[in-house]
């Protein structure tokens, strides 16, 4: 009697599974379909995403599908990439990030890029620069990569986000001219007795009732502490500004990541306050209002 032909097993490759990811994951609304599959499949070997396509068709173990398949079911529940892989560039830099600390986003660099000119300039010798609220170090650590010579001081309320950003420091090589502080804002400082040449911030600035229609990658994983700025979006902003120019030196700079649509608002707070000169509106690279430069009255 003749036997039954065995069911041939599927032979998976890292483009035959490429593939299959992004079909999958275009079904789950996920944008971006390819280069996440890409991204995680990478991260499952521990290789560069080239080296995939340099070893195209090479069969692939049970452990390694396993484990993709693991980094696969936690992406459809719409887990940020960033976290799954643990880590996120920001300047060129990779940083470790976690749920503890917001993921840095490409807008941000534009905060980094307004007040570099103000780093570059080599008067009145080293300069003390503040990030209030640091979460994951990026912009204290882009900062310092361009300009060690200058001196950081970084805070946040949480000591997780504080362990993550000196862990990031201290990857790049930073962290001897970077300082730590636990800290909600500026109250762990003395009027007239901390003062620094910069001050930069990318606080919370949603707006309470907008964060339900985030996406659900950002509204359930991202720390809402990082996210809400109040009824109006504004509640961080205006105290950032109300209170800044008592820790800022004479002819000192505030720059602040704020809403594209809080333009405005935050051009009022900062008049209303009277500290202030020179007030700039800088647009992100999708051309929307997103940072705010302003330097204190002599």
């Amino acid at each position: 009697m003749q036997k039954a032909p065995t069911p041939k097993r599927t032979v998976w490759t890292p483009l035959a599974l490429v593939r299959w990811t992004a079909d999958y994951f275009k079904t789950h609304h996920i944008k971006s379909a390819r280069s996440e599959a890409e991204i995680l499949f990478a991260r499952t070997l521990g290789v560069r995403r080239i080296d995939l396509y340099l070893d195209h068709d090479r069969p692939l173990d049970p452990g390694e599908l396993a484990d993709y398949k693991a980094l696969i079911k936690r992406r459809i529940t719409r887990e940020p990439v960033a976290y799954i892989t643990q880590h996120r560039e920001f300047w060129s830099l990779e940083l470790a990030v976690n749920p503890a600390v917001l993921i840095p986003r490409p807008e941000t660099e534009c905060l980094v890029e307004s007040v570099l000119p103000f780093l570059d300039d080599p008067a009145d010798g080293p300069k003390r620069i503040l990030d209030m609220g640091t979460g994951s170090g990026a912009i204290v650590i882009a900062l310092a990569h361009e300009h060690p010579e200058h001196r950081y001081l970084a805070s946040d309320q949480s000591a997780s986000a504080l362990r993550t950003a000196r862990q990031n420091a201290r990857t790049h090589g930073l962290e001897p001219c970077i300082d730590w502080c636990c800290a909600d804002w500026d109250t762990a400082f003395a009027p007239g007795r901390a003062r620094f040449d910069l001050i930069v911030s990318n606080p919370p600035y949603i707006r309470r009732h907008d964060i339900p229609r985030l996406q659900a990658e950002i509204r359930l994983y991202e720390p809402l502490s990082a996210l809400d700025g109040s009824e109006d979006g504004l509640k961080c902003l205006r105290h950032i500004i109300g209170a800044a120019h008592r820790y800022l030196n004479h002819g000192g700079w505030l720059a602040l990541e704020m809403g594209f649509d809080q333009k405005n608002d935050v051009s009022d707070i900062v008049e209303r306050s009277g500290q202030y000169m020179d007030l700039r509106i800088i647009k992100d690279y999708s051309g929307m209002d997103r940072v705010v430069v302003m330097q204190k009255k002599e």
